[in-house]
């Protein structure tokens, strides 16, 4: 699938566009999956993320991963993963268990991300967490009974469930952080990472003094190889904190 693949994205991950689906369904669970980008440092091979349940009946939620090719010319493929190759089973493939949650109202709980392939370059992948209403034979393994009272408990109104879906930075196993950041022009700031890993800006804002009449704050990602332009506001300064893995540098101009 391709998809329109932007420079910097602001709370994605440079041109990843998060993947929100809205479904119409008689139910009144909803979910949430709190951060909507997580990294894989070179030091870690494996994460939990917690998907909650805020509504007040259950959730059922069926979980698709998809690995995102960063291309030419802003553009991106996202290609579902395979688990088999043939007969042999993928050794680079993201591994995300379970693949079926069933949540209880108010509550919550935890998946695991695996990562156990190669690492020699940053890989990227979207897992999507869509709500479902659950059927025979679909591997939430509820029997006639339960999928009777399910069905009763949602004809009783009408609600929207939203699934979401979260972007996976998987970093290189010896990772490179190289950030030239350069003024351009008295309008333009220039960030370009020379590194073989992703890089943040984190709290970008435009203040006309020190800490007064600022606007909000913003969040842009900077994939290897890839360089952002920031348009400076006339009258006004640019603060913004670079964040390289575990190191940060705040710079004003």
């Amino acid at each position: 699938m391709m998809g329109r693949f932007k420079q910097i994205l602001m709370m994605t991950l440079s041109g990843f566009c998060f993947f929100g689906q809205t479904l119409f369904v008689s139910a009144t669970a909803g979910i949430s999956i709190g951060a909507m980008y997580d990294v894989l440092n070179s030091e870690t091979q494996s994460m939990s993320k917690r998907i909650y349940n805020s509504g007040d009946s259950t959730a059922f939620v069926r979980v698709e991963l998809l690995e995102i090719h960063p291309g030419d010319k802003n553009t991106s493929q996202e290609i579902p993963l395979k688990e088999v190759t043939g007969n042999v089973l993928e050794k680079n493939r993201l591994i995300v268990t379970p693949l079926r949650l069933i949540i209880p109202p108010g509550g919550f709980q935890a998946v695991r991300i695996l990562w156990p392939g190669d690492r020699t370059t940053e890989r990227y992948f979207r897992i999507r967490f869509i709500p479902v209403a659950p059927k025979a034979d679909d591997d939430f393994g509820l029997d006639k009974k339960a999928l009777e009272k399910h069905s009763q408990d949602m004809k009783a109104g009408v609600n929207i469930l939203a699934g979401y879906g979260s972007i996976l930075i998987v970093q290189p196993d010896k990772p490179v952080f190289n950030s030239v950041i350069k003024a351009e022009s008295p309008k333009v700031i220039t960030i370009q990472n020379n590194g073989n890993t992703t890089i943040s800006l984190n709290k970008i804002r435009e203040c006309k003094n020190a800490n007064t009449g600022c606007g909000p704050y913003s969040r842009r990602f900077v994939l290897p190889g890839r360089t952002y332009s920031m348009n400076k506001k006339s009258g006004y300064q640019t603060n913004f904190t670079l964040i390289e893995g575990n190191n940060q540098r705040k710079f004003s101009d």
